[in-house]
């Protein structure tokens, strides 16, 4: 499954039509040949936002029956679950499950549902399912520290974070949520380490050099701090928290006339700015105010 499909607000919402209950001719020739082409159409069409389309692919998928029945119960899972319809996409994936156990995206599926119903636990039962199914899957390994950190537990989402940066250590993000977790934890240093590693796979990231900025501030690394926020605010000059933090690092730093010249550029913050500023300060280990 597309990891954009789990970027949905889960809500109960109507059951749609069954399958019977919905005519599709066999003969249209906008949907697949056989049922892996049809489901490819419908992951297409979802991805696209065209929900309708991809709910005609899926079924006739689901109709072809030359294919695992598992990969058009999972869009449709996806599906249900983005126009938040909890009931049908948790009936989806389950019958995705029936019809092939050792596949991992109905318990992904599962997981994310559940997690969004206040049923944490469940979520993490099932994304420790996927993982045994699909240990060299980062993803699964990231979404595991997502859970656990929400629980309360950020040493044990550190192992499982960790998990995902040994296996795709190419990848910016795991990096980058490493590094996050890590300012939440108060290990500046460490969180250097990990931002570090993120800035050098994409460097034309601004937020990247924000954090980094908290990170240094936290470690006792003044000079560095201002110069990491500095570069984020010349990549992204429309983000004003980037002034509004700078402005902090000098007036903490005794630079007082500098500190004057940010406070005109990022007295427009909007709320926005306002909260990032405030997660950015947080960060760095300043007391709130």
């Amino acid at each position: 499954m597309n990891p954009d499909y789990q970027k949905i607000v889960e809500l109960f919402g109507l059951v749609p039509p069954t399958l019977d209950e919905t005519e599709i001719d066999p003969d249209d020739s906008d949907f697949g040949r056989d049922g892996e082409e049809s489901v490819a159409l419908g992951d297409r069409s979802l991805i696209e936002g065209k929900y309708a389309e991809a709910e005609k692919h899926f079924k006739r998928a689901l109709q072809q029956g030359d294919a695992s029945e598992a990969a058009p119960r999972v869009g449709l899972g996806a599906l249900y679950e983005l126009r938040d319809e909890a009931p049908a996409a948790l009936r989806q994936y389950r019958l995705a499950l029936e019809s092939e156990r050792d596949n991992p995206d109905p318990y992904l599926g599962l997981s994310d549902i559940y997690k969004r119903q206040g049923r944490a636990r469940e979520g993490l039962e099932n994304l420790q399912a996927a993982i045994k199914l699909e240990p060299r899957n980062p993803f699964l390994h990231q979404k595991m520290a997502e859970g656990l950190r929400d629980l309360g537990f950020p040493k044990k989402a550190l192992r499982a974070i960790q998990q995902a940066v040994i296996i795709a250590p190419e990848q910016p993000f795991y990096h980058y949520w490493m590094g996050d977790l890590l300012l939440a934890m108060g290990r500046h240093q460490d969180a250097l380490d990990s931002l570090r590693a993120a800035i050098e796979l994409s460097p034309g990231d601004d937020f990247l050099y924000a954090k980094a900025s908290a990170a240094f501030w936290g470690a006792g690394k003044q000079a560095e701090a201002v110069k990491s926020i500095r570069l984020a605010s010349d990549l992204n000059p429309e983000r004003r928290a980037y002034y509004g933090l700078l402005q902090r690092f000098l007036i903490e730093s005794g630079s007082l006339e500098e500190a004057r010249l940010e406070a005109r550029r990022s007295a427009e913050m909007d709320h926005f700015d306002l909260d990032t500023l405030r997660r950015l300060l947080d960060d760095a280990g300043f007391t709130p105010s």
